[in-house]
């Protein structure tokens, strides 16, 4: 019999591919159980199911939720007298008529929810005191009992945390690829849907970070990494000095490959910088930047490598004859 915590990350996933939420690694891991057998799909399909029929029961109240609640535990109480002989199917059964309920919860909540997808770089002060400063076209979501007895969020980009110390509610980052489960202390999360990797740096404090049932212990000045391809999970030193100019806009390259200093760029200013041919790629970049604009940054690039930058359809061109 297939156990509880497999049952359990199917209807997660699935329910994340009906709601449209779901990342691309989680809906590659949803398919990857689908294949494994029929059973998998056969619970799939009634979750679908009982989806296409939620749109009945959407506008339902909380009085009814509950009513709705009470008669489901009826249900499956009844439903385990008289399938004993058909464990899996009813252990099914159950999960079906407990989604059911749960969309409805889903449907009766979501749009209480605060969702914050900042224009530009911006800080949201939250109500324990905390402050995230998100980056450009980065999200946040949080419930409006955030602080009553939890502190739980849900990121999707890059933003930096400053938590106020809390040893009763730990403060809890759901992101696309990994989980960071924090007291109080400031760090950088970088969990891009576009890059490989997702990636956790320590400013002050400890962080917890968790992927798949491993996870990991970060303390000051360590960076945590999620290859998202191979699920590793692992820790190193930081030497990136430049892992906050998104939000500082400082800037200090010693020896960096021209390719690595655009993608920097284009990280800190939304731009979208690129490298015409080869030949320019490697070229080392040692130089500083504090409170610059692009265009400035971009001016000293052009003189110090011999560069030509041009606008195309694409994007800013920038090419050069090598280095």
């Amino acid at each position: 019999m297939k156990d509880d915590s497999s049952n359990s990350e199917l209807i997660h996933l699935t329910a994340l591919k009906l709601t449209g939420e779901g990342s691309h690694e989680e809906l590659a891991r949803l398919d990857e159980l689908l294949a494994q057998n029929e059973l998998n799909q056969a619970l799939h399909n009634e979750l679908v199911k009982t989806w296409d029929g939620v749109e009945k029961i959407a506008g339902i109240t909380q009085v009814e939720t509950d009513e709705e609640w009470s008669r489901l535990q009826r249900a499956i109480h009844n439903s385990s007298k008289q399938s004993s002989s058909f464990p899996f199917l009813r252990i099914a059964a159950s999960i079906v008529l407990l989604v059911g309920v749960g969309l409805v919860v889903y449907f009766s909540t979501r749009d209480n929810r605060t969702t914050i997808v900042a224009q530009q770089i911006q800080t949201e002060v939250l109500k324990d005191g905390s402050s995230v400063t998100l980056n450009t076209a980065s999200e946040l979501k949080y419930s409006p009992s955030f602080g009553d007895e939890t502190r739980e969020v849900i990121l999707e980009g890059e933003a930096f945390f400053e938590v106020e110390r809390d040893k009763e509610k730990p403060f809890i980052i759901h992101t696309p690829s990994l989980d960071i489960k924090v007291l109080g202390t400031s760090f950088n999360v970088q969990a891009l849907a576009s890059k490989p990797t997702a990636e956790v740096v320590v400013v002050t404090g400890t962080v917890e970070i968790s992927y798949d049932g491993k996870s990991i212990q970060l303390e000051v000045g360590e960076k945590g990494i999620l290859n998202k391809r191979s699920g590793q999970l692992f820790k190193t030193f930081n030497n990136d000095v430049n892992f906050m100019s998104w939000r500082t806009k400082k800037f200090t390259f010693n020896d960096v490959p021209l390719e690595n200093v655009i993608e920097l760029l284009n990280n800190a200013y939304q731009s979208n910088l690129y490298i015409g041919g080869t030949t320019i790629q490697k070229c080392p970049v040692t130089v500083s930047f504090e409170n610059q604009s692009l265009a400035s940054i971009l001016e000293v690039l052009k003189v110090t490598l011999d560069l030509t930058i041009q606008d195309t359809a694409q994007g800013t061109e920038i090419s050069g004859r090598g280095c």
